[in-house]
């Protein structure tokens, strides 16, 4: 078990995170920490360090090496060398600050899901965002996980259901159409085949 006691700036993890040297990042409500190699000594990163908002949520490698952190006060991007913040938010054209979950797509452009501000995409050059709310055709703003399928699909896990956006229209899923709940919490790919949809009554495939 490893709590403060141990060095973690948080009980309350958010999200665990293996980057591709094997170094182990945890997201806590207070500070990012990276356990080294031998899981004896954590690193810690909060604002002093350059960190943007210590509430994290979720955590991204991209094809570079950069480390990805979504909080509730935006995007904070570790450079490779694990040296310089790079931040995002609002100001540089994120919908949202409190950005719930992200990933990196096939292309390399990152989205961001947020809570109140729908979905960002960030180019894979890093120089624009783009934004995606209610007023281009999503059920809510409020968007609590991000997938990419295999045909480079977008999902997202909502409260109303679930949201797959093929690039040019978002096609929204409930339970008319068979899901067991409308409450998404996160979806997976089964490399054999079925997408598969953790909800609030149970999984969904």
């Amino acid at each position: 078990v490893y709590t403060t006691a141990q060095g973690l700036p948080n009980d309350d993890v958010r999200n665990i995170a293996e980057d591709r040297k094997g170094n182990l990042w945890f997201v806590t409500n207070n500070g990012i920490s990276h356990l080294d190699k031998d899981w004896k000594t954590f690193t810690t990163y909060t604002t002093n360090q350059g960190l943007i908002n210590e509430a994290g949520t979720s955590m991204v490698e991209d094809k570079s090496g950069n480390l990805w952190f979504g909080t509730r006060g935006g995007v904070a991007m570790l450079d490779k060398e694990w040296k310089t913040f790079t931040t995002y938010t609002t100001t540089q054209g994120l919908a949202n600050n409190n950005v719930r979950n992200l990933i990196e797509d096939k292309k390399g452009n990152l989205w961001f899901g947020t809570l109140g501000g729908g979905l960002s995409r960030l180019d894979k050059d890093r120089k624009y965002f783009t934004n995606y709310t209610t007023n281009n055709g999503l059920v809510t703003d409020y968007v609590w996980n991000v997938f990419e399928d295999n045909d480079e699909n977008i999902w997202l896990a909502t409260e109303v259901g679930l949201i797959r956006f093929d690039g040019i229209t978002f096609s929204t899923y409930t339970t008319t159409q068979g899901l067991g709940d409308n409450v998404i919490g996160d979806i997976l790919l089964n490399k054999n085949g079925p997408l598969w949809i953790g909800t609030n009554s149970g999984m969904s495939a």
